[in-house]
């Protein structure tokens, strides 16, 4: 909880941007400068904030719908989780900030600066975003957002809906688009080189345009390393037996390991985010408390893997063979108190086989499950509330 008085100054801040924003003849008005302010959480909906300073400010969770933020400093701001639905965004500098998780359907961005931006530490002021510099979008919502003409240069939007996103003109190149859902956005005139789209969904229309322009969705930009990766599982193997201390841990992120032989393989806590997997074969692995989150596994073979506890949020799963594999929660603390369950959270599972896999205690929000494959024990128990494209379609086992 805020203290009073901290509140008061944000709210005084507020006040006087307003008599700014109307040219205030008594000359009461002054541009609010809220930057490295906490503002975590507070409901700032449909207030005007145009032009405003909040340049490493947190507003983590924050509640901005519909607020006016048009050339709003927010460099090396904080934003992930908050809801900025409808937010008015225009040529905002929004480098180095972190907006991961964030809702931003509809909202208007157009011209916005979204390339990296780092903000060094000076005394006690440190920028709640991105320490490296990087711009994120991981894993937001922007459908039907305007993002016309924006600088967004090795901008990170992995796992984000852009459906019915508009970014004609934009710049991205080096941009990394990995499992996002580009369905019915528009991209003319887009600067696309180096464009990272591996496992995106794209409509008919807009797969055709790219790879007339040279663009190879499944894979550009990544970079290989199946030629020592039997030394690294052997490595990891290592680091498996020994409780970590020895060997060493699978940690990769943007590799091509597409249609890689991982089958019967220990592989329990490895790291493999965002990498083209498309058509591995993962049949048998042991893959507990794996991280496979936002990475493209469109026709993965996982038959009989066990992947308890295993993290595939955003991941790309369409046509992926689960057959048979287990994905139940990991006991942490050893006595059922402390229980971790596999998430497909907004993951892709169409058409995916489930034939003799359990649902049951998985994480299913937001993940599409159309025309998956499923058989008597598939969906019993399943929390199916906020999944999406489920439909029983009488599937035998």
């Amino acid at each position: 909880m805020m203290e009073e008085r901290y509140l008061r100054a944000v709210r005084d801040a507020l006040v006087r941007h307003q008599q700014w924003l109307l040219r205030d003849p008594a000359g009461r008005g002054r541009r609010a400068n809220l930057s490295f302010y906490d503002l975590g959480g507070l409901g700032l909906s449909r207030i005007n904030l145009t032009g405003a300073k909040l340049t490493g400010a947190s507003l983590a969770k924050a509640r901005l719908v519909g607020t006016m933020l048009s050339k709003a400093d927010l460099y090396g701001a904080n934003l992930a989780g908050a809801d900025l639905t409808g937010a008015q965004l225009q040529h905002a500098d929004l480098r180095g900030a972190r907006v991961d998780g964030a809702r931003l359907q509809s909202a208007n961005l157009q011209g916005a600066d979204l390339r990296r931006g780092l903000v060094l530490e000076a005394g006690e002021f440190r920028a709640a975003g991105n320490a490296d510099g990087a711009t994120t979008f991981v894993g937001c919502s922007l459908s039907g957002a305007i993002l016309t003409d924006c600088r967004m240069a090795q901008c990170d939007f992995s796992g984000s809906d852009l459906s019915g996103a508009d970014l004609t003109g934009s710049d991205l190149s080096g941009a990394i688009l990995i499992g996002a859902d580009l369905t019915g956005a528009t991209m003319r005139k887009a600067t696309l080189d180096g464009v990272l789209m591996c496992g995106a969904r794209l409509g008919d229309e807009l797969r055709i345009a790219l790879e007339r322009q040279g663009v190879d969705v499944d894979g550009t930009g990544m970079t290989t390393t199946a030629a020592r990766m039997s030394d690294l599982i052997a490595g990891h193997q290592i680091w498996v037996d020994k409780l970590g201390k020895g060997g060493e841990r699978v940690e990769l992120q943007r590799i091509d390991l597409r249609g890689y032989n991982f089958a019967n393989q220990l592989l329990c806590g490895a790291v493999m985010r965002f990498c083209g997997l498309r058509g591995a074969d993962f049949s048998g692995a042991k893959l507990m408390m794996a991280d496979l989150s936002y990475s493209d596994l469109r026709d993965a073979d996982f038959t009989s893997a066990d992947l308890s506890g295993c993290n595939l949020e955003g991941a790309n799963l369409a046509g992926a063979k689960l057959w048979r594999a287990k994905l139940r929660k990991v006991d942490l603390s050893g006595d059922g108190s402390r229980l971790w369950p596999t998430s497909f959270a907004r993951a892709r599972l169409n058409g995916a086989d489930l034939r003799d896999a359990s649902l049951a205690g998985v994480l299913l929000h937001g993940t599409d499950l159309t025309a998956i494959k499923t058989s008597f024990s598939t969906l019993k128990g399943a929390d199916l509330s906020a999944a999406r494209g489920w439909q029983p379609c009488g599937a035998t086992a």
